[in-house]
């Protein structure tokens, strides 16, 4: 079985490239550009694991989390911010609201997000 993953971030390019490689490695990868695409292919596809960008035109992804958690959806949450991953208040304001599993900085790339779903997806 494979492991389905919703690429979430307002950066196209970033979305594309990402995918691609995602794919190459062996997972299901759906895509949204803006957060009421991301929530609409959450509650469609349930995937195993989202990567939300926090800064979306539409919907940010703290309102995507907000109803992600409203309506119950179990998909495993890793937050990619150019944001600095030790920006405190972020981390604070997000990680007492939601359950978030992971944090990614912006760039990261393709073998770090591997590893972080990896080690994501050994939570229970």
């Amino acid at each position: 079985m494979s492991v389905s993953v919703l690429v979430a971030d307002d950066e196209k390019d970033l979305i594309e490239s990402f995918s691609l490689l995602l794919q190459d490695i062996g997972y299901e990868v759906f895509s949204a550009t803006d957060g009421e695409a991301a929530l609409s292919l959450l509650k469609e596809k349930k995937p195993d694991i989202l990567i939300l960008d926090i800064n979306m035109p539409r919907m940010s992804g703290e309102d995507v989390l907000r109803e992600l958690t409203n309506l119950g959806i179990k998909t495993r949450v890793i937050i990619s911010t150019g944001h600095t991953v030790t920006d405190q208040t972020l981390k604070d304001r997000v990680l007492k609201a939601f359950k978030v599993s992971a944090f990614l900085e912006k760039p990261s790339t393709i073998e770090e997000i591997d590893f972080v779903i990896k080690e994501v997806l050994k939570e229970e």
